[in-house]
């Protein structure tokens, strides 16, 4: 059996999912195009194939005092997580559960032909750092263009 969509859909497993060449603007702007809160999680698929993770909220917190973080290219930031990921077909639900609980992100991601169609979080809750959306957009900077969302995004768990 598959991961399940239920579970795949359930809230705590909210993201948006990027390409490595994605500034921390666009990604910003692609979070609120999408409703997203600051709690949701960021992917990014690297040059290396691999994929990158933090929250939104820990992406402010990380770069709030540093002058034009937007322009920051989101594949060559340090403060991702390094995620493991698998294919929806490859295992049951519980299994990859317990695999997201073992992993250092406590993310898994869920893919589907290599492109992100879910997450699962373990053991993680919305508290902590509130970041506002007034302060994710300033974070963001300058407006980015809806029509660059083509080349960058790769996924989000809000269709």
């Amino acid at each position: 059996m598959p991961i399940s969509d239920e579970t795949l859909q359930s809230a705590k497993n909210s993201f948006i999912a990027v390409r490595g060449k994605a500034t921390v603007g666009q990604a910003i702007a692609a979070l609120q195009v999408k409703g997203g809160q600051s709690w949701w999680h960021l992917l990014v698929h690297k040059d290396d194939d691999t994929w990158g993770v933090t929250r939104f909220s820990d992406l402010y917190n990380a770069l709030e005092s540093i002058t034009n973080a937007a322009e920051i290219r989101l594949g060559d930031w340090h403060g991702l997580v390094t995620a493991t990921a698998v294919e929806q077909m490859s295992m049951d639900t519980r299994p990859a559960e317990m695999m997201a609980a073992r992993s250092s992100a406590r993310v898994l991601v869920v893919t589907e032909s290599v492109l992100p169609v879910g997450i699962l979080v373990e053991s993680v809750t919305r508290a902590g750092t509130s970041v506002l959306s007034a302060q994710l957009s300033e974070l963001g900077g300058k407006y980015v263009s809806v029509k660059d969302y083509g080349s960058i995004l790769l996924s989000s768990s809000k269709k």
